[in-house]
């Protein structure tokens, strides 16, 4: 369960009951959660990715890609 918007304020899941953080030990001054989600943005990763003229090739294969006799050799390939 993703405790956002209306559910920020719970500590408990809604289907199952399990905690959302983990026991209180006596170093732990806080609450510690049992799982975090993290966001990675997809463009830095992939202006990375584009910079190197070799990984480009890779990720550019589909606009040089030549058809051989009719034959599908990819999805793109295929008739809609």
């Amino acid at each position: 369960m993703l405790y956002y918007l209306e559910n920020v304020e719970l500590t408990e899941c809604k289907i199952y009951g399990h905690s959302r953080y983990k026991p209180i030990t006596s170093k732990e001054k806080t609450h510690v959660a049992h799982k975090k989600v993290r966001y990675l943005s997809i463009t830095p990763r992939l202006q990375r990715l584009f910079m190197s003229p070799k990984t480009t090739k890779h990720m550019t294969w589909h606009q040089s890609y030549d058809v051989v006799d009719e034959v599908m050799m990819h999805p793109s390939d295929g008739k809609i």
